[in-house]
């Protein structure tokens, strides 16, 4: 679902500019070696990757049924002074317990929540329009303040009426989270955490962030963390991010 064929020409010939001659001759002697080693690599990256970036030209291209979305997305975009993608690809399988950990940085790999009774639901094939910013002003809330000022903002961005009626599991959450810290380099949470609609079975809610962990104190340096909030409690540092999921399954009518 990328721009894959502009990317994928670019990238080439970067990667060829690097090459000595010796290994020039060696890639073009050794090309079948090379394509068994290049098929392992995209079976490894499968492995990890679930999420990555689309530009607005490829949604026109590929997507055209979603491109009315844009320019609602690129105004709350620009709005949050960020320039980059606001549609990601995800495709299905995606889990906190099991696949976050090898898709980037998490603290203590998640190994402290591996016995958390919570049902971890697996991503579904989807366009999911994302903007890797906490929506504005929307800490320091309890759950249904939350709710009603979620609604709210879709009023006034002029979202369609399917965008932000949820705020995520938290498996997509960290696959969107941990894609864009991928891309950039950048966490799009520094001191703060996202709600997320996955539930705990001792009714606590899960959250994603970098700021804070009631296990140990502060986790900024070592990745992503999963935490847990109380509904009815406002924290500071608890917000949401605004999220338009387009299932590709429904609109291919599978």
């Amino acid at each position: 679902m990328e721009n894959r064929k502009g990317a994928t020409a670019r990238a080439l010939l970067e990667a060829l500019k690097g090459l000595s001659d010796d290994q020039l001759l060696i890639f073009t002697k050794e090309i079948g070696k090379v394509r068994k080693y290049l098929g392992e690599l995209v079976v490894e990256e499968r492995r990890r990757i679930f999420v990555n970036p689309i530009s607005d030209d490829c949604l026109r291209g590929n997507f055209p049924q979603f491109a009315g979305h844009l320019s609602s997305w690129r105004g709350l975009a620009i709005r949050l002074d960020y320039r980059g993608p606001v549609v990601w690809s995800v495709r299905k399988g995606f889990t906190l317990k099991i696949n976050a950990p090898l898709a980037g940085p998490c603290h203590y790999n998640l190994d402290y929540l591996q016995d958390w009774p919570f049902v971890d639901t697996p991503t579904e094939d989807a366009l999911v329009f994302w903007v890797p910013r906490l929506a504005p002003n929307s800490t320091n809330m309890m759950l249904e303040e939350m709710k009603i000022y979620c609604k709210a903002l879709q009023v006034s961005l002029k979202m369609p009426a399917n965008h932000c009626d949820r705020f995520g599991s938290i498996g997509l959450l960290f696959g969107l989270i941990l894609a864009h810290q991928r891309r950039t380099g950048e966490w799009a949470l520094s001191t703060s955490t996202s709600a997320s609609d996955t539930m705990r079975s001792d009714g606590f809610r899960l959250t994603a962030g970098k700021g804070w962990n009631d296990l140990g104190g502060t986790c900024c340096d070592t990745g992503l963390c999963c935490d847990t909030w109380c509904d009815s409690v406002r924290k500071k540092e608890v917000g949401f991010f605004l999220l338009g999921i387009e299932r590709l399954e429904e609109e291919n009518g599978k």
